[in-house]
C-alpha cells in the first residue's frame, strides 16, 4: 500500500471517538454540511477517520473543541525499513497534483506511534522530512525544515502496520486555544472539559449550567464557546488551514456558527487567587456575557438563586446542570481520604437541592460515588470510563 490518500482524520483521547463524532455531525448540520458526511472508521479508541473535503477539514480545524488534533492525510507508505520508505514517500509526493501549499515555505515533522516501526524515532522523522522536501522540489517547490519556526507541520504515524504522513490542519494541539495561560493547581485540558460537556448533553438554549468547583473556569468557558459555535481559537490565533493554498477558498468563517446563542453558565471557585484567575480568562475566550464568576465555598451557594437561572422563566419546572471536575486527592490538592469523604458527601447534598436537574463528574478516586450518593440511593445513569492524563477514571452522570 503506497500512494496519494485523502482522509480527515480526528484524535483525541481514549474512549472519545462517540464524543468527537457527535460533535462533528452537529457542526456539519449548523455548516449546511451534513449531506457530506458519512460514518467515520474508527482507527482505535480516540482516532476518527472520514473521507477528506476541503470545506469539512476547514470546519474541523477551525471548531472542533474535543479532538487534540485535526490532520490530513496525505501519503501513506506500507515499507517496513527506511530506504524503501523514503523511496515510496518520494514517489507519492512526486505524484501528489494537490496544490496544497505556497511554492516556499517552513515546515517540521512529528512522530506520533512510531515504536513498532524497525528504526528509531528520529531516524523516521528524518527519512520523512527527506523525502517529503525532495519530493516537493522535484515539483518546483521549496520546503526548508525550521522545527523552531514552522508554518506548516506535517505529522508521521503509523496506523495498521501503514505508515501514514499527514498535514496538521491546526498548526498545533487543539487544547492550545488561547485564553488559558495559567493551568491550575489541578489541570483539565480544554478538550477533555469539551467532552464533559457533550456526553452531559449540554443544551445552552434551554438550561444554565453550574460549576461549583470550577478551577480557572475551563469547563464554563467550553460550555459557552460550544453553545454559541465559537472558534477552537482565541484571535489573533488561527488555524492553519485559514493559510494553506488548498483550503483557504473554503476556510471556515472566524464568527459562530450559533451567534444568537446565548448560555448561561456560572463558575465558582473557593481560592480568590484561583477565582482572579478564572475571571481573566473568562474575559480572554470573550465568554463573559454568557459566564458569572463567584468566589466561596460551593456550600454557601444559594440555591433559589440557582433556579431561577434557568432561562425564560421556567425555573419552577425547567431543570439545569452540575458538570465539574472535583478534587481527587492527588496532584497538588493534598486531600486526605476523610476530608475527600466529607467533601464528595456534601457536593451530592448540594445537588440534591436542585431535583429535575442533572450532575455530571469526572472523578479518579473510587470514594467518589459511595459518599455522593450516601443515604440517597442514586446510580449514575452515565458511568464511562474516562481518564484525565494519566489517571484512570470515569465521567458519571446522574438525574437528580
Amino acid at each position: 500500500m503506497v500512494g496519494v490518500v485523502d482522509r480527515l482524520r480526528l484524535i483525541g483521547p481514549a474512549g472519545s471517538n462517540r464524543v468527537m463524532a457527535g460533535e462533528l455531525s452537529r457542526l456539519a448540520r449548523r455548516a449546511g454540511l451534513a449531506r457530506d458526511l458519512v460514518a467515520p472508521k474508527k482507527d482505535g479508541p480516540g482516532t476518527l477517520v472520514y473521507p477528506f473535503g476541503p470545506k469539512l477539514g476547514a470546519l474541523a480545524a477551525t471548531h472542533h473543541r474535543t479532538s487534540t488534533r485535526v490532520v490530513w492525510d496525505l501519503w501513506e507508505s506500507s515499507a517496513a525499513r527506511l530506504e524503501p520508505l523514503y523511496a515510496s514517500l518520494l514517489s507519492a509526493v512526486q505524484a501528489d497534483t494537490r496544490s496544497l501549499l505556497g511554492r516556499d515555505f517552513r515546515m517540521s515533522v512529528e512522530a506520533h506511534n512510531v515504536r513498532e516501526f524497525a528504526a528509531g524515532e528520529r531516524q523516521v522523522v528524518g527519512t520523512v522530512k527527506n523525502a517529503i522536501v525532495d519530493g516537493l522540489a522535484a515539483r518546483g517547490l521549496r520546503a526548508r525544515v525550521a522545527p523552531r519556526d514552522a508554518e506548516v507541520l506535517f505529522g508521521v504515524r503509523l496506523s495498521d502496520e501503514t505508515v501514514v504522513v499527514s498535514l496538521d490542519l491546526a498548526g498545533r494541539p487543539m487544547n492550545q486555544r488561547g485564553y488559558r495561560d495559567s493551568i491550575g493547581r489541578a489541570p483539565l485540558k480544554e478538550n477533555l472539559a469539551a467532552m464533559l460537556v457533550m456526553l452531559a448533553r449540554h443544551d445552552g438554549r434551554r438550561e444554565p449550567l453550574v460549576d461549583p468547583m470550577g478551577g480557572t473556569g475551563t469547563i464554563a468557558i467550553e460550555a459557552a464557546c460550544m453553545s454559541e459555535g465559537r472558534p477552537v481559537f482565541c484571535a489573533p490565533r488561527r488555524p492553519a488551514a485559514a493559510e494553506l493554498t488548498y483550503l483557504a477558498p473554503h476556510a471556515s468563517s472566524p464568527e459562530p456558527l450559533l451567534a444568537d446563542t446565548r448560555a448561561t453558565v456560572l463558575t465558582n471557585e473557593l481560592d480568590p487567587l484561583v477565582f482572579e484567575t478564572s475571571r481573566a480568562q473568562v474575559q480572554r475566550a470573550g465568554v463573559e456575557s454568557q459566564v458569572r464568576c463567584t468566589c466561596g465555598d460551593f456550600r454557601d451557594l444559594d440555591i433559589d438563586s440557582l433556579r431561577s437561572l434557568v432561562p425564560g422563566g421556567r425555573a419552577a419546572t425547567g431543570g439545569g446542570l452540575v458538570l465539574c471536575n472535583p478534587p481527587y486527592g492527588v496532584r497538588l490538592d493534598h486531600l486526605g481520604e476523610r476530608e475527600l469523604d466529607v467533601l464528595y458527601e456534601d457536593l451530592g447534598r448540594f445537588c440534591r437541592q436542585l431535583p429535575g436537574w442533572r450532575a455530571g463528574f469526572l472523578v479518579a478516586n473510587a470514594l467518589f460515588e459511595e459518599a455522593f450518593t450516601r443515604g440517597a440511593r442514586v446510580r449514575p445513569r452515565i458511568k464511562k470510563p474516562l481518564n484525565n492524563g494519566a489517571l484512570r477514571g470515569y465521567f458519571l452522570l446522574y438525574d437528580l
